[in-house]
């Protein structure tokens, strides 16, 4: 399922937001009384649950994946509900699967360590306990009661915040601020967070920073002297974008869909034609690279994948361990 994220959400006033309060009201006492039911299992694995308040990707996999590389740990594994996929789970996903199976984030999960798909979160669990894992690594999950979880991180997307501070369908959350903002262990901020909304954070809970860093090793080694057009279907293009022009990318134009969007052939062959008429070359995502299929296009893309990097990596693997017990 694809979903573009609404400008007015990012907008501090909006007609369309104010139309739709009714509904944000109603949808914010659902989530609420959600959120407070005690969860229904607690797996024998320590369960780290990497989530985020707002609606639109703010990087939790990214976080996900610098996290299970800072643990350290061979036998942790990855959940996901597997958003975009028809597989219901639990299954261990494995590359004969597509994302159209699993959903994209799984897949790309997949490349790093063991990943389970499940909608089921706690029939996800148990399938990782089969496989002697550990620690669980669950990439979203924050509003999912049912499985009870050792430490519930929050990542933050920095200048985006938590946009207009109401609930969908008026802004971006997932829940009321005020309970979201108590309901989490650690706080990862991605980028700079905008000093009002930064005061919102609760002073007992630690906040560590990070900065999404463009791994340039993976493009060929003459990729400033191309011109390229950029496309991508995830929830926020221009941060993709602006990651391009900082590593000196000479981009002609740039085309976006949905966020999770599935690309057709014939979207594929328009953008291979206009690339090869206009002398360019095709740059996208890691995420987006997940949803593309083969074809002659492939010789035209270029993918830049990105890396998460914390900028206190040893306070956070303390806070980690320490909040896992000894058993770490």
């Amino acid at each position: 399922m694809s979903f573009k994220t609404p400008k007015f959400w990012y907008e501090d006033k909006s007609l369309s937001a104010t139309i739709l309060s009714p509904i944000s009201a109603i949808y914010g006492l659902l989530s609420g009384k959600r959120m407070r039911k005690r969860a229904e299992y607690a797996s024998t694995a320590k369960v780290i649950c990497i989530g985020n308040l707002t609606a639109g990707g703010s990087g939790k996999t990214p976080t996900a994946i610098a996290l299970k590389q800072l643990l350290g740990r061979s036998d942790s594994v990855y959940l996901s509900r597997g958003y975009g996929g028809q597989v219901k789970g639990p299954e261990l996903v494995s590359m004969e699967h597509k994302a159209n199976d699993v959903g994209d984030e799984p897949l790309l999960l997949a490349q790093k360590a063991p990943t389970i798909v499940s909608q089921d979160r706690i029939a996800g669990a148990k399938l990782a306990e089969a496989h002697q894992a550990k620690v669980i690594i669950m990439d979203d999950g924050l509003q999912n009661p049912k499985l009870f979880k050792d430490i519930r991180i929050c990542v933050i997307d920095g200048p985006r915040g938590f946009g207009n501070m109401q609930c969908m369908p008026s802004g971006p959350l997932r829940q009321p601020l005020v309970m979201g903002l108590m309901e989490v262990d650690a706080f990862i901020i991605i980028g700079e967070m905008h000093k009002l909304q930064s005061k919102l954070l609760p002073k007992n809970i630690p906040v560590f920073n990070a900065d999404i860093i463009p791994d340039i090793a993976a493009l060929p080694k003459d990729y400033k002297d191309a011109t390229y057009i950029a496309f991508s279907g995830i929830a926020h293009p221009a941060k993709f974008e602006k990651s391009i022009e900082d590593i000196g990318i000479k981009l002609q134009t740039s085309k976006h869909f949905a966020d999770h969007h599935e690309y057709t052939v014939k979207e594929l062959k328009a953008l291979y034609t206009y690339a090869k008429d206009n002398n360019c070359r095709l740059i996208t995502t890691e995420k987006d690279m997940m949803r593309i299929g083969d074809g002659p296009w492939l010789e035209y893309i270029d993918v830049l994948p990105i890396t998460l990097k914390f900028k206190t990596e040893q306070k956070l693997k303390t806070f980690l361990e320490d909040n896992l017990s000894g058993e770490l």
